[in-house]
């Protein structure tokens, strides 16, 4: 009985994770709709971003597809061990990108350039986000062994 609600929780994500590249795929379609029809270089640039972030949203909605149905993920300590030095440091360029963009915001008197750095920056932190979630895992991943 346990496995068939676990299997049944699967199929569903699975299904709203298909449901969400369609909505990723269409957003792909309407920014470069967008980006064709407009000279202007800011419009252009934000739906660059967005597209290329719709892109990359749908590769990852893939790669949760892909371990739900067919290979699930494993990660062991050793995976992180191998590489952890090289992550930590990645992480402090993060940070140092997130104080670099916040300080020539700081300066900034253009509301286009402003509208533009607030992006990186939230981006930035976000990969120092997903960097630190994986640390957080790396910490429990110890205290079972």
């Amino acid at each position: 009985m346990r496995q068939k609600r676990g299997q049944g929780r699967t199929d569903k994500m699975v299904e709203v994770l298909r449901r969400w590249q369609g909505l990723e795929r269409d957003a792909i379609n309407t920014t470069a709709e967008i980006m064709e029809k407009t000279e202007n270089l800011l419009i252009r640039q934000i739906m660059e971003i967005i597209r290329n972030d719709s892109v990359q949203h749908h590769r990852v909605q893939q790669f949760l597809i892909d371990t739900m149905t067919k290979k699930p993920v494993r990660l062991a300590p050793e995976d992180m061990a191998e590489i952890w030095s090289e992550i930590e440091a990645h992480d402090e360029l993060e940070r140092e990108t997130i104080a670099i963009a916040k300080e020539l915001k700081e300066e900034c008197a253009d509301p286009v350039a402003r509208i533009i750095l607030d992006y990186l920056i939230v981006d930035e932190q976000k990969h120092d986000t997903i960097l630190g979630q994986l640390e957080e895992l790396k910490r429990h991943m110890s205290k079972l062994a």
